[in-house]
C-alpha cells in the first residue's frame, strides 16, 4: 500500500518538478526508508533528517531549547519549528516534520502515547506556507503508531501536491 502511494508521489513530483525533504522524529526514518525503496526517488526526494532526541532537534534543526522546555518535543510549536528550519536548510518545495510519542513509554498528560504532530510546508510563488496536524492514534503499539504516522504523512503529501 505504501509503495503504490509513493510511486504516485514520484510521478506527480516528477511531472510538476517538486522536491521533498523530511524531518522525522518518532518515525525514526521510516518514511525516508520507504521513499528510497522506489528506484529513481532522488528525482523528488531531496533529504531527510532523523532528529530523534531533543538534543538533535536543537543542534541539527535549531529548535530553540526554550521551545522544547516550554511546549515539549511533541507539540505543535516544536513541529512547526522543525519544518521551518528544514525549509531554511533545504529550500525544497515540500517539507514535512513529524514528532510524536510512539511508546510504549514516554507519554505525558499533554502528549500521551500515540500523540503525533505533523507540519507540512509547501512553497507556491516563492512563498512557503505551513499547516500543522495533530493526531491521537492512542496507545496501539509502537509499530502501529509509526506506521499510521507514515501513512497519514504520505496521504497529506499527496493532497498538497495533487
Amino acid at each position: 500500500m505504501y509503495l503504490k502511494k509513493i510511486k504516485l508521489i514520484k510521478k506527480i513530483c516528477g511531472d510538476k518538478e517538486i522536491n521533498i525533504s523530511l524531518a522525522e522524529s518518532c518515525t525514526g526514518g521510516l518514511l525516508s526508508s520507504l521513499f528510497t525503496q522506489i528506484p529513481g526517488s532522488s528525482q523528488f526526494f531531496d533529504s531527510s533528517y532523523i532528529v530523534y532526541s531533543n538534543k538533535s532537534k536543537i543542534n541539527v534543526l535549531r529548535v530553540p531549547s526554550l521551545i522544547i522546555k516550554e511546549y515539549g518535543a511533541v507539540s505543535k510549536v516544536t513541529s512547526l519549528h522543525m519544518a521551518r528550519s528544514l525549509y531554511k536548510k533545504t529550500k525544497t518545495n515540500i517539507v514535512l516534520s513529524i514528532t510524536g510519542v510512539a511508546g510504549p513509554d514516554g507519554g505525558t498528560k499533554n502528549s500521551p502515547v500515540g500523540t503525533v504532530f505533523f507540519t507540512l510546508g509547501s512553497k507556491n510563488n516563492q512563498k512557503i506556507s505551513y499547516k500543522t496536524f495533530h493526531k491521537k492514534f492512542g496507545n496501539i503499539g509502537r509499530k502501529q503508531i509509526q506506521q499510521k504516522s507514515v501513512l497519514f504523512a504520505i496521504d497529506q503529501i499527496i493532497k498538497i501536491i495533487s
